[in-house]
């Protein structure tokens, strides 16, 4: 706790800015006079608390702000962020069609071997990985979107080229532990905390277009989601 609380008050003066390094489990161990498994609890606790983070081979390093995200939120990814005054980037990792197992015709509600478009990519924020994303489209729908640069809203890009106007409905959220390739994607130790969200998305009359995926960094986003009041209260 000593060792925690030390870290914790120069993080929140901010004597310790977002993005730095901490010095290695060794030198930490000699400066506080504690053994190396206690270092390690200490900052395990710590980066549960989305105080520091741990990148893979690096070490661990001071966390940036969170930023606010609401997913029920008929915004992308990127104007939100932006109206943050952060810098978003993203990434394409892969791109695919394929043809729909039963688990994707059931959520998609499309027929087995209807052909699905699959897309990978790697949002961040400040140039920090902080989000892997796989989204499911059907391919009738917007033939030869695979053609087109998915580095963009994705939201936009439906509405520009297809005419498909986007709403979301049912999210689904979950604490995790990172699994392997989400992990090394976001270059951090393979069972992280983590958020899962997955979200099915209609269109204007009211199919699914669309399902999408994704893991996030624990100690990168605040969950901010707006309720509209009830008839009684309004």
């Amino acid at each position: 706790m000593r060792f925690r609380d030390h870290f914790a008050s120069l993080i929140e003066s901010g004597s310790l800015a977002p993005g730095t390094k901490l010095p290695p489990e060794r030198a930490l161990s000699n400066e506080f006079s504690i053994n190396r498994v206690t270092v390690r609890q200490a900052l395990s606790r710590m980066e549960a608390e989305g105080l520091i983070f741990r990148e893979e081979r690096r070490g661990w390093f001071v966390s940036p702000p969170r930023v606010y995200y609401d997913p029920t939120a008929n915004t992308s990814f990127t104007e939100s962020i932006s109206s943050q005054g952060r810098v978003t980037g993203t990434t394409i990792l892969s791109k695919q069609e394929v043809a729909a197992s039963k688990w994707l015709s059931t959520l998609l509600g499309c027929a087995v071997g209807d052909p699905i478009y699959i897309i990978n990519r790697l949002r961040t924020v400040d140039g920090r990985a902080v989000l892997v994303e796989q989204i499911h489209v059907k391919a009738k729908r917007c033939p030869g979107l695979l053609d087109y640069p998915l580095d963009q809203s994705m939201t936009d890009l439906m509405a520009e080229k297809f005419g498909i106007i986007e709403h979301r409905t049912q999210i689904n959220m979950r604490p995790t532990a990172l699994p392997e390739i989400p992990a090394k994607t976001l270059g951090v130790v393979v069972g992280t905390p983590g958020l899962y969200l997955s979200r099915a998305i209609l269109d204007q009359f009211n199919e699914v277009i669309e399902l999408d995926q994704e893991f996030w960094r624990h100690d990168a986003i605040d969950i901010c989601v707006s309720a509209a009041a009830s008839p009684a209260q309004s």
